[in-house]
């Protein structure tokens, strides 16, 4: 039966407006039947869809069990009964009608509907009887050893080592935004002084692989958390000292689909859309898109003005050379290009030039005539 058919899991889901909920926490569930066999009559369930007990893990067993225990005394002191019955059937065979484990709590008096449930008398042989003692305990020798019950010492253990990875995960998504904001403020400053939007884009890609990289850590986080949360509550059983998060995961039921490659592949590497959508995700990198948006836009127009504008030339200078009969070759000057004053010489150069460095030959003094 799957979960979604199962009349049992739309109780544990208050889909059912009907029933009579006698006990809720975490773990359980318990409610009176639509049919009871006598008054006080109580189911109790685990909240996981767990078919039959060969299904039941061994913590669910002892979260389940305590619950049993406490109603026990609970429907005792309501009814007041003279017995008890505590039933709890497995397979069609065993009158099981709901594929999904339940215990009957059954309060009894003399005379009830119930009436007998084991047969008065039986005639099984002595070596029948011997002969299934000898299976049962091959059977029980053949088991795993049970494993200690885990000390609150070692619980505390356990924690402490679940909590430093998230704190390594937290830190790693700070660092990731630690990087971000030098590698692309300097992408994007470079792009809107150049003016060359493709630099832009590079921005807008490495905040891209950043967010990426942020949402993981994140996730990873997320996920720590929720193991964390698991063994500190004993919700479900999980290994001694594990720090793998899908073990804090419910193990799949028998007959659940099983995913696709696509569908593992995109689990495993490919952050769900609460991570992206969170508070330290959506509105810290979001806004630097916008900004790697905004300066793609304007580096775009102003690199089209400054195509669309005039070439100018290098700024001139005028360099006159004077000489007169007699004196030195007079040093290069720069000066404006109108005519020079002074005296007369006897020749007299000029040249327009780009401003740049400019080297004349000295030439030598005329001969006197």
């Amino acid at each position: 039966m799957e979960p979604a058919e199962c009349p049992f899991c739309k109780i544990v889901e208050r889909q059912d407006p009907d029933v009579r909920e006698v006990y809720r926490d975490e773990n359980v569930v318990a409610f009176f039947p639509t049919n009871p066999a006598v008054l006080g009559h109580t189911l109790v369930i685990p909240r996981r869809h767990v078919p039959d007990i060969w299904s039941l893990g061994t913590e669910e067993a002892a979260q389940l069990s305590a619950v049993v225990l406490r109603l026990a005394e609970a429907v005792r002191a309501a009814v007041i009964p003279e017995g008890l019955n505590v039933i709890q059937s497995n397979g069609a065979s065993a009158t099981q009608s709901v594929s999904h484990l339940h215990v009957h709590l059954v309060p009894r008096n003399d005379g009830d509907a119930m009436g007998r449930i084991w047969p008065q008398e039986t005639d099984y042989s002595e070596d029948r009887k011997d002969d299934a003692l000898n299976r049962v305990k091959l059977a029980v020798s053949s088991l795993p050893p049970m494993e200690p019950e885990l000390s609150p010492e070692d619980r505390r253990k356990h924690l402490d080592y679940i909590q430093a990875v998230v704190t390594r995960q937290s830190a790693a998504s700070a660092s990731a935004k630690g990087w971000l904001l030098p590698v692309v403020t300097a992408v994007l400053g470079f792009a809107l002084t150049q003016h060359v939007w493709l630099l832009a884009l590079l921005g807008m890609l490495l905040t891209a692989v950043f967010a990426y990289v942020d949402a993981s850590y994140l996730r990873s986080e997320k996920a720590y958390r929720n193991l964390y949360n698991v063994v500190s509550r004993s919700v479900r059983a999980t290994p001694r000292f594990t720090l793998d998060p899908a073990d804090a995961h419910e193990p799949p039921h028998g007959d659940a689909p099983s995913l696709t490659k696509w569908k593992a592949l995109r689990d495993k590497y490919i952050p769900p859309r609460a991570v992206w959508t969170s508070w330290a995700i959506a509105p810290f990198y979001s806004a630097m898109l916008l900004l790697g948006i905004g300066v793609a836009v304007t580096a775009a127009l102003t690199a089209d003005k400054n195509a669309a504008s005039p070439l100018q030339g290098p700024a001139t200078t005028t360099i006159v050379v004077s000489t007169a009969p007699g004196l030195p070759p007079a040093p290069v000057s720069a000066q404006p290009t109108s005519p020079p004053q002074g005296p007369a010489s006897t020749s007299t150069v000029v040249s327009t030039v780009p401003e740049s460095s400019v080297s004349v030959p000295a030439q030598p003094a005329l001969p006197p005539p």
